[in-house]
Order: C-alpha cells, then sequence, then structure tokens
C-alpha cells in the first residue's frame, strides 16, 4: 500500500475537538434540534483536513448528517452525504452496513432503483435481515420494510 493509500492519522487537537462536536451534535438530534445538529456536525467536518476522503472521521460525521436529511425526506441530500461517506478511501463507508443500507434507501426514494438494488444487496449480505427492522424507539423513519420488500421481490433471498 503507497504512502497516499494509507490510513491518515489526525493529530490529537484535532481529534478532541471531533470528539466533542460529535458528542454536541448527537446531543442536539436527540432534543430535535436537527438542524443545529447539522450545523454542528459540518463545523466538525470542516475541521478535517483535505483530502477528507484518507479520514475514517469524515465518515462519521457525513453518515450523522446524511441520516438526519434521510430522516427529514431530503433524501438528494442525504444520497450526497452518504455517496461520500462510501467513497472514502479508508473502505470505512462501503464496508458498513449501515452506509450501504442508507444509500440504498435513499437511491429508491429518488428513482435510482439499479443502485438502490445493489446497495440494499451490500447491506443485507452484511447483516442480513435485521438490519431492516426498526430501531428500539419503534421510529418510522427506521421502518425499513418498504426497503427490504423490494430487495426481495428482486433478489432470491432464500427465505
Amino acid at each position: 500500500m503507497g504512502a497516499s493509500e494509507e490510513k491518515e492519522e489526525l493529530p490529537l487537537e484535532v481529534q478532541e475537538a471531533l470528539d466533542e462536536a460529535a458528542t454536541v451534535g448527537n446531543q442536539l438530534e436527540e432534543e430535535g434540534r436537527y438542524e443545529e445538529a447539522i450545523q454542528v456536525w459540518q463545523k466538525g467536518l470542516a475541521l478535517i483536513p483535505q483530502p477528507q476522503q484518507f479520514y475514517e472521521e469524515t465518515v462519521w460525521f457525513l453518515a450523522a448528517i446524511g441520516d438526519v436529511y434521510f430522516q427529514k425526506g431530503m433524501y438528494e441530500k442525504a444520497h450526497e452525504c452518504f455517496d461520500k461517506a462510501r467513497a472514502n478511501i479508508t473502505g470505512a463507508g462501503y464496508s458498513n452496513p449501515f452506509i450501504m443500507l442508507r444509500l440504498g434507501e435513499c437511491c429508491l426514494e429518488i428513482g435510482d432503483e439499479k443502485n438502490a438494488l445493489e446497495y440494499l444487496l451490500r447491506a443485507y449480505m452484511f447483516e442480513g435481515k435485521e438490519l431492516f427492522e426498526p430501531d428500539e424507539d419503534n421510529c418510522p423513519e427506521d421502518n425499513g420494510e418498504k426497503y427490504f420488500d423490494f430487495l426481495r421481490t428482486h433478489i432470491d433471498l432464500g427465505e
């Protein structure tokens, strides 16, 4: 692996600032203050040096921002975030079941069935049907039944 392909490490002070931004953003999201959470996460993302795709931390912030957009039904913006996360050089996005799930869900919502099928199948291969089931809070936005039904009508999952 060449030097340009290795995972980059951030300086300690940047890591600490990112941890703080993640914590504050998560707290704001829990309080339902979504726009403020996105702003905090975007400021955190801005602390990551260019090219950002060399840092795993980029995936965390993109996923957090994208998830809020997804839950608000802003599928184009969510897709943009999850697609950037997927393209992360570290592999942290492409091998992340949640990133694959949300990317597939976004693709289906914006009418890109071909890519929706690919990403939903990847998510299924990583985690199985459980990934498509609602979270403990039974949030309607987390109900993956629609997306699982799409997947199994196009692919024989052997179930």
